[in-house]
């Protein structure tokens, strides 16, 4: 019997412990699938975050690896005097800058003290620096210093002259860059250099005119975007600025450079003879107020603050001698940088017996002709205060006379018929005690005090010139309302400003502060103060050729640890000329001069010899109120398209100057490496080179003053 077994279809049964593979993928596909999804949005979120909040951040980072941002000062605005001369103008040089990172190859970016710098490339450094250092006139460590500082742009080196930049390209040198800058010059050296002032290397006005206006002088600062190319050197690209650099206005003054020019050739001769501590002189338009002149000695060239062995060390890395050395000389800077016909205040003395007498006069106190009893020069007032006194033994004089002659007792007898009140109130008219309205640095306001304070000599005092401290460019601007009939003007330095374009952007017009006398008195003084010159003790102030002027000398003690030192004293002569209409106010002050010397003796003649200077710079000289040409600059250069300065000098030696316009002969010595200074004779009207000094082809070193004799052949 056989047995069969049946078989029958069966089911596929899951294995113990474990799910079916389909029943797996289905349950895990949706997480699967969610977890993607996530995984995607978060990418897109963090890519949203780069690409949107994170963006500029990144941007910058990976700006700073490709591209650095150089810094573009603009062209500072010139100075130009009443007739367009230049005075102060920006020359185009180079300077020298390196980006550190270059040196250092583990550098990573980033804000601040996050930057990684690692260690530098020291041997690469020191190589460059070895090289760049003689040139620089710079010790190796100095440079190297530089070189490895933690920053992304240093300076090397500013201003560098043409010579130097020449020797600098010829080493081919990866790292460093040149930057385009504009360096403040002078043309003029030392003339008017306390009223213009002067830049620091980063061109900002450190002292008069140039600080006064530097916002507008200065302009606006630019930056241009410099990319690298695949050998990390800069690329500078005019069309790269991220801001577009804004050049200064320029401002004309009312300064007229050959006025400045002979009175500080006469302040220069005053100091020769005379030997006082300091000198100064103010020359004004009495009918608007304009300054044509002012000056001080001692002076200083702005084209060389500091000695050349002094640039580019710190104090640290001088030796004792060099330091007493640096401090002498700073000091020596400080007393000529000061502006002392705007700072200085002193005692006027005999000058304000003018004042005295126009008010009496005004006042009906006095009349000319008037006899006054001087007292054989000694006037004991009150027996509680000290007697005043004359130089000469004076009995009975008139009006006139009182002033000719200078009588302090005569003066004193006027003044104490005004009322205190009155008379204080018309020397507060006069501006005394309080600022010229000049806007000047340093000015000084002067010091009168009020009635409700005299004590009983001070009204007695006043009326000679102590007891109150005005500046001599107060009592100058006094004087011209007797010149002008009556009318206290405004000082003005600055006539004009134009932007760099040409276009005029302000203008300065004389402004009156006020009516301080009828034209009545104002001419019967202007005709009394002539006799000073002709009869009194200004007689070595008369001008040639008959030349009328009116003035009135001045010579007052200096007090001296609370004490009148009668040997020590400011000599001075204030005058107008010509006489009829007075077109020139001209103060000359001696601050301590040698001997037993005054006013009439030191200052008067020193009057004369700006006044007869001035008159012979009239009748040669073209309009002086023709409106300059602002809109010719020294800075556009090239001079000309036919101008071939660049290419066409010998570096080392003196270029051939003579029959060059003047723009192209500056042009030239300053692309050889020389210091250019004009000079031109007063009155000349100065366009073209008619000699120099040295020679043409004689040897040149950096920085040698090259004389350029300026005319009009």
């Amino acid at each position: 019997m056989s047995l069969r077994f049946a078989t029958e279809p069966t089911a596929s049964r899951r294995l113990l412990g474990r799910q079916d593979p389909q029943d797996l993928l289905d349950r895990r596909m949706p997480w699967i699938m969610g977890g993607m999804a996530l995984w995607a949005l978060l990418i897109l979120l963090r890519l949203l975050w780069l690409q949107g909040v994170e963006h500029k951040r990144y941007q910058a980072k990976a700006d700073q690896q490709h591209t650095t941002i150089v810094p573009v000062p603009p062209i500072r605005g010139e100075l130009r005097d009443r007739r367009g001369e230049p005075l102060a103008i920006s020359i185009k040089v180079e300077s020298l800058f390196v980006d550190p990172r270059v040196f250092y190859p583990d550098y990573k970016p980033g804000r601040g003290d996050e930057r990684q710098w690692g260690n530098p490339d020291r041997k690469a450094a020191s190589d460059m620096a070895a090289k760049l250092a003689p040139i620089l006139e710079q010790t190796r460590a100095q440079v190297l210093e530089k070189l490895l500082r933690k920053k992304t742009f240093v300076y090397l080196e500013r201003h560098l002259p043409p010579m130097k930049v020449a020797a600098i390209r010829a080493l081919d040198l990866e790292g460093i860059e040149f930057q385009p800058e504009s360096q403040r010059f002078y043309p003029r050296g030392s003339l008017a250099a306390q009223i213009l002032g002067f830049t620091n290397i980063d061109g900002i006005g450190q002292l008069g005119i140039e600080q006064t206006y530097d916002k507008q002088l200065s302009g606006l600062k630019g930056e241009l975007i410099a990319p690298r190319d695949a050998h990390g050197k800069l690329l500078i690209l005019q069309e790269n600025y991220s801001q577009v650099p804004v050049n200064g206005a320029s401002l004309q003054l009312s300064l007229d450079a050959s006025i400045q020019h002979i009175v500080e050739d006469a302040l220069e001769e005053g100091m020769r003879i005379s030997r006082p501590k300091t000198a100064y002189a103010v020359v004004v338009d009495p009918q608007t107020g304009e300054i044509l002149a002012i000056a001080g000695t001692p002076t200083f060239d702005p084209n060389h603050i500091l000695p050349k062995k002094f640039r580019n060390r710190t104090e640290s890395e001088l030796t004792a001698g060099e330091r007493d050395e640096l401090h002498r000389e700073l000091e020596r800077q400080k007393a000529a940088r000061k502006v002392h016909p705007i700072e200085d205040v002193y005692e006027p003395g005999s000058t304000m017996k003018i004042f005295t007498a126009s008010i009496a006069l005004e006042e009906r106190k006095v009349h000319l002709g008037e006899r006054i009893d001087c007292m054989g020069g000694r006037w004991l007032y009150s027996p509680k205060v000290p007697a005043i006194t004359d130089t000469h033994h004076h009995g009975v004089l008139t009006f006139e006379e009182i002033l000719w002659q200078s009588s302090n007792v005569g003066a004193a007898k006027m003044g104490v018929r005004l009322d205190p009140a009155v008379h204080y109130q018309y020397l507060r008219k006069f501006g005394f005690g309080d600022p010229t309205g000049l806007n000047f640095p340093g000015e000084s306001p002067g010091r009168m005090i009020a009635p409700d304070r005299w004590s009983v000599p001070t009204q007695y005092t006043f009326s000679y010139g102590y007891g109150l401290n005005t500046t001599p460019l107060q009592i100058l601007m006094a004087g011209c309302a007797l010149a002008n009939g009556g009318k206290l003007m405004q000082p003005i330095l600055v006539q004009r400003i134009y932007n760099d374009k040409g276009l005029l952007l302000k203008e300065f017009k004389p402004t009156v502060r006020g009516q301080v006398l009828s034209e009545e008195t104002a001419n019967l003084m202007k005709e009394t103060l002539k006799g000073v010159l002709t009869q009194g003790t200004g007689k070595r102030a008369k001008l040639d050729n008959g030349v009328e002027a009116f003035g009135k000398t001045g010579t007052s003690r200096k007090l001296i640890d609370g004490k009148y030192d009668p040997r020590r004293h400011f000599a001075s002569f204030m005058g107008f000329f010509p006489a009829d209409k007075p077109q020139y106010g001209v103060l000359v002050m001696l601050d301590d001069p040698a001997g037993d010397t005054t006013g009439g003796d030191v200052a008067a003649p020193l009057f004369k010899r700006i006044g007869d200077g001035i008159l012979r710079f009239r009748e040669t000289s073209p309009d002086p109120d023709r409106e300059a040409d602002l809109k010719l600059s020294l800075r556009d250069w090239p001079v000309s398209e036919t101008d071939e300065a660049a290419v066409h000098v010998e570096r080392g030696k003196v270029p051939d100057l003579k029959g060059l316009s003047l723009k192209a002969a500056i042009h030239r010595v300053v692309l050889v490496g020389g210091n250019p200074k004009i000079e031109a004779a007063p009155g000349e009207t100065a366009t073209r080179v008619i000699g120099q000094s040295p020679e043409a082809g004689a040897p040149l070193e950096s920085g040698t003053v090259v004389k350029i004799k300026a005319g009009n052949p």
